[in-house]
Parts: structure tokens; sequence; C-alpha cells
């Protein structure tokens, strides 16, 4: 019977999000089942969690029942809205004709990593299904909330040491990180309830859909923005078996990951709206920032940093306009971040620091030498560099996505080289968790851009002396 509630956990937040969203995109749109299901148990898997957040707020017991017949009743909702659509007739499946298109070779190479990303989804399976709770920040930071709440079945509110200290623990508790968002906790909460006991292996089972929905959302999106199905599945794998992520899935318990799902998909959304202007993919940006406010406190940053994405893709085309739009958001944001922030966060960032030379040696080594990302760190540079060699028209259709993600890497290196969070590099404590929210959405760009090349061949073809 345990089985079957985990099951049932698992399956009702990916039914939830997948059936809305069959609701909200077109029945031709390319990519259309992975794009779906993907992209809907990301959103499912968020907002669950508030259900039980919404679930306390009223005064209720925390209970798996109450969340679940929400659910239950959104999805039999969304499932009456397909039910009562005009079949769509007499029209081909996008994918079966975009797969009758690639050569045999292409489908081999196609099948082949496809079998290996689910041989690897599979074994990571198993390493979070065996291993209990783990990682340091997951017991010190996140966990901590998860067994209280879970204990009480209430959300019984944590607090700083001084103030646990004032009101000695009575009615209160406290860890490292006691104003995080409440998400990734309730998450946690949502499984243990489910199973009827405390389990530190099955409650971490979501991260291992995350990683498939990521896979599934990072494919589904390549798609739409034109690129191949081959490639788009290359650089798929690329991005599911780069270590570090993998190391959260089988060690798991930390947000990153989320966040970092989140924030790639928000940007995929962003890129894809710009240039196809489908209003599905602006409901799927706005939709994947308020996520990534309730993941983890810089997640309020990486949500403010898509706004200059956008400023320069869908602002007149006069720099003074575009430059004065980015200012006034940075001062907003600032404003806004400070409140939002930590109190136990606004040292840090008032401290001010001289460049960092340890936390610049750290960023390099935990970027280029250490067994993070596989090559990744010299791929794209090197597809950066070649695809200057792009018509301008063409680079023009990357720079909203450009843009947003040149904000964010420089946000994070800003911390890292200039604040005292230069500690997190130097001794790669803080540094790859990090890079995790940054790194998917870099290897979208660094596909698009790939894909660009290869169609274009901004190489010198033998003989000639142009493209």
């Amino acid at each position: 019977m345990e089985s079957v509630l985990i099951l049932l956990a698992l399956a009702l937040p990916i039914a939830l999000g997948g059936l809305w969203l069959s609701v909200l995109v077109p029945a031709d749109t390319l990519a259309r089942t992975p794009l779906i299901w993907s992209h809907g148990a990301l959103l499912g898997l968020v907002l669950v969690p508030q259900f039980l957040w919404l679930q306390n707020a009223l005064g209720l017991t925390l209970s798996f029942t109450l969340p679940a017949l929400v659910s239950t009743i959104l999805i039999l909702t969304a499932s009456v809205i397909l039910l009562r659509r005009t079949p769509i007739s007499n029209r081909t499946q996008p994918a079966l004709r975009a797969l009758s298109k690639m050569t045999a070779a292409q489908k081999w190479l196609f099948m082949l990593l496809l079998i290996l990303l689910i041989v690897r989804l599979a074994l990571l399976g198993t390493e979070v299904f065996l291993r209990p709770l783990f990682p340091w920040d997951a017991t010190m930071h996140w966990a901590t909330k998860a067994k209280v709440w879970f204990e009480y079945r209430s959300i019984v509110p944590f607090t700083d040491n001084l103030s646990w200290l004032q009101a000695f623990g009575e009615g209160v508790f406290t860890d490292r990180h006691p104003n995080y968002p409440s998400t990734i906790p309730l998450l946690q909460v949502w499984m243990n309830l489910a199973a009827g006991e405390w389990n530190e292996s099955l409650m971490n089972l979501p991260w291992l859909v995350c990683l498939a929905a990521l896979g599934g959302a990072f494919y589904s999106q390549l798609r739409i923005a034109g690129v191949e199905p081959t490639l788009s599945m290359v650089f798929t794998y690329f991005l599911l078996s780069m270590p570090l992520i993998n190391t959260h899935v089988a060690l798991a318990g930390y947000a990153d990951l989320f966040v970092g799902a989140a924030y790639c998909a928000a940007l995929m959304a962003l890129h894809n709206w710009v240039c196809g202007k489908q209003a599905w993919q602006r409901v799927l940006l706005i939709l994947f920032a308020l996520c990534l406010i309730r993941l983890k406190i810089e997640g309020y940053l990486w949500a403010l940093l898509l706004a200059p994405g956008l400023i320069v893709a869908l602002a007149p085309k006069h720099a003074v306009i575009r430059l004065a739009g980015i200012g006034i958001l940075c001062v907003i944001g600032l404003v806004v971040f400070r409140q939002v922030a930590p109190e136990s966060l606004h040292p840090f960032l008032q401290q001010f620091t001289p460049l960092s030379m340890k936390g610049l040696m750290g960023i390099i080594k935990s970027v280029f030498l250490h067994a993070n990302w596989h090559l990744f760190a010299y791929l794209l540079p090197m597809v950066a560099a070649l695809s200057l060699l792009l018509p301008l028209s063409v680079l023009k259709t990357y720079r909203g996505i450009a843009t947003a993600l040149f904000a964010s890497v420089g946000a994070f290196l800003f911390l890292f080289l200039f604040t005292v969070f230069s500690l997190g590099s130097a001794n790669f404590t803080g540094v790859g968790r990090l890079s995790i929210q940054l790194a998917p959405g870099l290897m979208f760009l660094c596909a698009l851009l790939s894909n660009a090349i290869l169609v274009r061949q901004v190489w010198p073809a033998k003989g000639t002396g142009h493209r």
C-alpha cells in the first residue's frame, strides 16, 4: 500500500500540470507530448506544496488527503475540458514527420542516446531509493523544516538562532536558513504524508522526476526552436549526463536542481516566445518565473534578471531606451531583493571586497578542471566564438536569451568575486551549487548557437575565401 501511495504522490503533480498544459498548448505544437508532460511535471511539483501551505494557512492539520483531493478535482476538470474539445482530424503528427525525415544513422544515434538516458535515470533511481538523506546542506537547511513540519503536521515557525534562544525554544525552531522558501521542505512532507511515515529515501524521489522533466522540457523546446531531433537529443544527453547535476539527484535534498530546471524552463519560454509569439510560451515564462520565487532566495534574482532579456528583445530599437529601462529595473530590483532577502544575507551583500583571487581560482578550478561539467566549459566559449561568424540578422534572434544569461552570469561572478561569498568558491562549497542553477540555461543557448552554426556552415568552404 505504501508503494501505491508513493506512486500516487508522484503521479498527481505530473497529471495536474500535464493535463492543464494540454488545455493550454495547441494540439499541432511540435514535440507537444514531451513538452506538456515535462513542463507539467515541473509545475506540478512546485504547485502541490502550495496546497499544503494553503491548508496550513487555513488552520487545518497537514494531511495527504485534502491536497490530493484538490489535485484530483483539478485533474478531472482539465480532463473534461479536453474531452469536450473537437478532435483534430487529418493532421499528421509533426513529431512523426520529423522522425521520418531522419536518416538511418540519425535514428540509431537518437535511439542509442535515449536508451542511455533511460538507463542513467534508472541507475540514479536506485541511488535515490536506497540512500538515506546524506548531503550536508540538505540535512542542515532543508530537511530540518520537513522533519519538524511532518512530525507536527503544521508549518511551525523557524527563526534565527538569537530569536530561538530568546524564546527558550518554545514554539519555534531554528536552522542555518530559517527564511528559505517552504516549497522544497513541503515537497518532502508531501511524500512522507503519502508514505505515512518519515522516510528519508522515498521523500527524495521528486528529484529523479525533476531531472527527467528537465530533459523532456529541454528537448521539446529545442525542437520548437528549430533544432532537428538528433541534435536536440545529443544536447539533451550532454545536459542530463553532467556529473554535478547527476550528483544532486543521487544525493538528493538540495533545491538547486529545481531552481536550475525552473530557470532553464523560463529562459527557453522567453526565447521561443520572443521568436514565435505563442501566447502559451508567455504563460510558461510567467509561471516558471513565479516558481523561481517559491524555490530559493536566489530565485528572486534569476527571475528579475529575465527582464533585461525581454527589454533588449522587445523594446523599441533605441539603445537609450533599452539602457534606461534596464537601469530603472536594476534600481527596482535592488530595492526588492533587499526586502525579500533574509537579514542574515544583508551583511554579505553590503561588504564589498576587492577582487578575490582565491575566489577566481576556485571558479576556474570548479568550472574548467574539476569533473563537474565534462567539457561544457570548453565547448561553450568555442561555440560562442564561432557564432560571431554568423550574420547579424541571425545573431539578433538570440539577443534576448543571451542578455538574460549574461546578466545572470555577471551576478554570479560578482557574488563570488567581490563579496564574502568568495569563500564559497575558494573552498568549492557554494560555487558548484549555484552553477547548477545556470548550467541548463547556458546549455540551451549553446545548443541554439551550435544548430545555427551547423545549418549556416559558417566556416569557409574549401577553395573559397567566403562563407
